[in-house]
């Protein structure tokens, strides 16, 4: 009786440890870009069989140039973002306290597969302001304990 039960509970311990690594990653943060939030050296639970990201949602991102990021949902598909006078405006309306550089005049229609992300230290932060929206492809999966 002892043997059934001890394999029992180290199939169930297998399982839950593969259901585990299918579903979630471990990240540690780097950088101060989503400071005061996150913090550099925090370790953060992703999770990555996520299928739709909201606004405000916090993000682990693949860019090309720069990486794994981590940072915020400001837009998604549908709105339009649009860089006037160092202003950040979502669909006309100016998103505070962001900033962009004062010269920079620029617009993105976002298509329904894009996401215009930010750090929520952007003083700080390489972002999509730098190189654009990102491709829903690219999201590895979302914050979900930090």
């Amino acid at each position: 009786m002892r043997k059934k039960t001890y394999l029992l509970i180290g199939s169930i311990q297998i399982v839950i440890i593969i259901v585990f690594i299918l579903l979630f990653k471990i990240t540690i943060i780097s950088g101060q870009s989503m400071s005061p939030t996150l913090k550099d050296g925090q370790i953060t639970l992703v999770y990555k069989s996520c299928d739709d990201y909201e606004v405000g949602e916090i993000i682990t991102v693949n860019t090309n140039e720069y990486g794994v990021c981590v940072k915020r949902i400001l837009a998604k598909g549908g709105d339009v973002i649009t860089f006037h006078d160092g202003k950040i405006l979502k669909n006309g309306i100016e998103l505070q306290p962001y900033e962009c550089e004062p010269n920079l005049e620029q617009e993105y229609n976002l298509e329904d597969d894009q996401y215009f992300i930010i750090g929520d230290n952007y003083k700080a932060s390489i972002d999509s302001r730098n190189y654009g929206p990102v491709m829903k492809s690219d999201i590895i999966g979302k914050v979900v304990l930090y």
